[in-house]
Formats: C-alpha cells, structure tokens, sequence
C-alpha cells in the first residue's frame, strides 16, 4: 500500500507540474512549426515533398496524433501525449533504478527527480512537446532491456538475441525523432564491453549483440524510407536528411560553443541542483573508480564489483552529452535528455541526505520544491512576468485574426519571417513547402546569425529560393504576409528589398490589403 500511495503521490506531481501547458495554445516557435507541418500532412501532403522541415519525422507524426484526439491546429492533443510520455520515462526509470537496489525508495527517488526537473525551465523549453522528451520513452525501455541482457549471462541465447533486436529497434525509433538518439548504440557498446571484459558473457556474444543493435537501429528508419518511396517522396526525404549536416556544420564551435554551454549548464544546473549536483558528483565519484578498477592489476575482479546499473547511467550521461552537444546550439529543451541519466545516479545520494535527518530534508525539499513552484507560477498567474523577461512576444493574435478575417478556411498564405505561430492561430494552409524562411535567409536559430553577428547569407540554402518560387507560382497563396516588415523574430534584417526577385515578385502579383501591428499583408492580384 506504501508503494502505490508513493507512486501516486510521484506521478500525480509530474501531471501538475505540466497541467500549464494546456492553458496556452503554443508554447514555442518549434511547437508552431510542428504544428503547421502536421497539419499540411493532415491534408494530403507528404512530409519532406510538399511540406519541410528537416527534423527526422515521427515528432510530427505526434502531432497528426494530438490532432486527431483535439481536432487540427490544437496543440493540446501534443500536450497530453508529451505527458504521457513523460510519465513513462518515469515509470521506466523507477524499474531502471530498482534493480540491484535494497529497497524500492531509489525507484522513486529518480523518477520524482525526472518528473520535477524536466520543469524547471521556461516553458517554451520544459513543458513544450518537443522531440526529446518523446525520445526518451524508447531510449530508457531500451536502458531497461540492456540491463536485463547484461543480467542474463550466458543463458537464454535467443530470448537474449531478442532483446537485442529490441534494444536496438527502440533506439532506431528514438533516432526518428531526433537523429542524436542513435548515441545511445555507445551505451550498449560499453556495457557490453564491460561485460566481456568481466566475463559475464563471452567477448563474441558481446561483439555479436552489439552488431544486432546496430543493424536493428537502422530498420526503423528503412522501413519509413520504404514508405517514402512507396508514396513518392522518398528522394526529398533523404534530401533533407542530408541538409541536417549543413544544419550542425552552421552551429556554434570552439570557444563560442564552449562558452554556451557553460552557461546553459550553469544556469540550468544552478535551480536543478539536485540532481545536477547530486548526479555529477556521483560520475565523478565513479569515474575515478572505473578508472583505478581499470589500472588495477586484477582489472576484470575490480570491474566486476560495479555496479552495472551504475555503469549505465554514467555511459548515458555521456552519450547524452555528446548528443546535447551537437550542433553547439545548447538550447534548453535540449538538456532533456541529460536528465534521465542524472536523476538515476543521484537517486542514492539523495536517500543517503535524507537519511541523515530533518534539517537535511528541509534543506533536499526546498530545493527541489522551490525550482519546482517557481516555474510553476511563471507558466500561471506570473506569466505576465514572464514574458518581460523574455522581452515578449509579438502580437501573433491581433494579426491572426486580420489573416481569418481576409481569407477563407481553405486559402493559403504564405508567412515571409520566421512567425509558424500566424499558420497555427489563423488556420490557413501553407502557401509554400516552408514554415519559415530560415533556408532562403540563412537565420540560423542559437548562432549570432539572430543578432547580425555573423554574416547569414553564408548559411542560405541556394536551392531553397527555386523552391519558394514555385511553390508561390502553383499553390498562389491568396495571402503573402510581410512579418519582416515588422521585425517580428529577429527579420528585420531580412527586409523584402533585400531580396530583389522576392520583392519584384510581390510588386508583379500582390496589393497591400492592411497594414496591422507593422506587418503589412498583401492580397493576391485576381
């Protein structure tokens, strides 16, 4: 009876601490292009063809999901499935902390430290229905099922080559939302090495489960290609695909990169110092273990004795890291997928605190709570707040409504800046394959690009032009909206009279309609 009242007492928290989420119909740029990109598919179109986005493709999936449960354009649909996902990476985390443990309290421990922490950021980050957090739903099964091989010894050959299929299919889903979830194959790698290495199982049985997951990782993906080609789209998929290299290459590196991630980790880490400082404290602690077990004499005897459930968590801090990494971006939503990892490795520490008495679980309940409340509030009654310190937002609304009021449900318009949020409040469809014009301008979000720091034309994608233009040529969007002509998101350096075959195109077919909140909307010519 203990255990279910702790349980529900730990996921009725993480269904709180993100019941925000559903008071707001989006909560960031990324959400708005979701959005208007599932929608686009909801009607017919084919993902990557006629509507783009380079994002590996189930996150929008999702949302064709959440549409059909709430109806289309209604984020909430996300919202609750986010949720869902995010309790089961709970759940799978309480299993994952569980075993080797004395008693059940680690289990819940990490998962309430997943399930808080995963809010306490702005929401346009923590609460958003973005790719991480339904990445780690396949990525800790595929954690728990690694745990079990490891387990098994050498017993059980086929069921455990099995489990590697599945270990390895579940990672090759977590890569179709977000390409960096195939870094989770060095989680295996080296917990299967340590294995071999301690004579749990045999070297080839390491070497071949290792080689069923790396194949297995890529069936998810072949399968989706296959579908691709059966529907036509195929070539534009892996088109796409290979813009994401182009995409890292246009990030932040050296010092830059290095100095936003400290101060990402800084400020992130600085309110979820539990299981950042806990759960850091506790890599280092067992890094330097692993390698005096390494150095020692009787290395296999020395490695033996850690725990592999420890060993994994720290492979998955690492490998999580690498991936937070890539692309030198560093946006908040990002660090998701570190958390997983930490909360499983302070889980310990933090029972051994609040063991040592009630000054301690004063001390481990205001930190964990106060984080917890703070972001809580700012997504509620402070919002207002908020959006001050976030500079607010523009006044995507009023203009909505200008664009609903000029066109009909099935008119399309075209958005020139980087506003998808107009798409989703107004309803319309796209005028263009594109949600936003980052490929024609070079804008690249998290890099001075944003700010003029660096020159964007260098990261334009040529080829994006022709494609703007015929689609603007046979879709002929009743409704060319100029956001740019309103600054709105960082493009007031991409002025129409920037771009003179745009601006010529716009003068041969449209006429000014309105001009509202500074953003001047053009109506087709008949």
């Amino acid at each position: 009876m203990r255990k279910w009242v702790l349980a529900s007492l730990v996921f009725s928290c993480g269904i709180l601490l993100r019941l925000p989420a559903f008071t707001r119909a989006l909560l960031s740029d990324d959400e708005a292009i979701y959005a208007t990109t599932a929608a686009a598919m909801a009607r017919g179109e084919l993902l990557y063809r006629d509507v783009v986005d380079h994002k590996p493709p189930l996150i929008y999936h999702m949302y064709q999901a959440g549409f059909a449960l709430f109806g289309a354009f209604n984020t909430h649909g996300a919202h609750l499935l986010v949720l869902l996902a995010v309790l089961a990476t709970g759940g799978l985390l309480w299993k994952l902390a569980q075993r080797g443990a004395p008693d059940g309290a680690s289990g819940a421990v990490a998962a309430f430290l997943f399930l808080v922490f995963s809010t306490t950021w702005h929401d346009y980050d923590a609460l958003a229905a973005n790719c991480e957090l339904f990445l780690l739903v396949p990525q800790t099964a595929a954690a728990w099922l690694l745990l079990r091989v490891v387990d098994s010894g050498e017993t059980q050959r086929t069921r455990v080559a099995l489990e590697h299929l599945a270990i390895g299919l579940l990672v090759g889903c977590s890569a179709l939302f977000k390409y960096q979830g195939l870094t989770f194959l060095g989680v295996s790698a080296g917990l299967l090495g340590w294995a071999a290495v301690t004579l749990r199982i045999s070297f080839a049985r390491a070497v071949s489960g290792l080689c069923i997951e790396g194949l297995a990782a890529f069936v998810p993906a072949g399968i989706y290609l296959a579908i691709c080609l059966a529907s036509g789209n195929a070539a534009d998929a892996v088109y796409w695909f290979a813009f994401n290299f182009s995409y890292l290459g246009a990030g932040l590196s050296g010092l830059l990169a290095l100095r936003q991630a400290f101060w990402r980790l800084g400020l992130i880490g600085g309110i979820a110092i539990v299981p950042y400082g806990l759960g850091l404290w506790a890599a280092v602690h067992l890094t330097r273990k692993v390698v005096r077990a390494i150095r020692a004499p009787d290395r296999a005897a020395c490695l033996g004795v850690q725990p592999p459930g420890d060993l994994l968590a720290l492979l998955w801090l690492v490998t999580s890291a690498v991936a937070v990494s890539a692309g030198g971006r560093f946006f908040g939503h990002y660090f998701h997928l570190v958390l997983p990892a930490l909360s499983l490795l302070a889980a310990p520490r933090v029972l051994a605190l609040w063991r040592r008495g009630r000054d301690m679980r004063l001390l481990l309940s205001v930190l964990c709570a106060g984080p917890a409340l703070v972001f809580f509030l700012l997504a509620t009654v402070a919002r207002p707040l908020a959006e001050r310190w976030d500079e607010g937002e523009p006044p995507y609304e009023s203009v909505s409504r200008r664009m609903v009021a000029l066109t009909g449900p099935g008119d399309r318009v075209f958005v020139w800046g980087n506003s998808p949020q107009l798409y989703v409040l107004a309803r319309r469809p796209l005028g263009a394959r594109f949600t936003f014009c980052n490929y024609m301008t070079g804008e690249s979000p998290g890099t001075p690009t944003e700010s003029g720091g660096w020159d964007a034309d260098a990261s334009s994608f040529p080829e994006s032009w022709d494609m703007l233009f015929a689609d603007l040529e046979t879709r002929r969007p009743l409704l060319f909206v100029d956001a740019a002509a309103a600054g709105w998101d960082g493009y007031d350096k991409f002025p129409l009279a920037r771009y003179p075959r745009l601006a010529a195109y716009v003068a041969a077919h449209y006429i000014v309609a309105e001009t509202t909140s500074g953003v001047v909307l053009y109506r087709r010519k008949s």
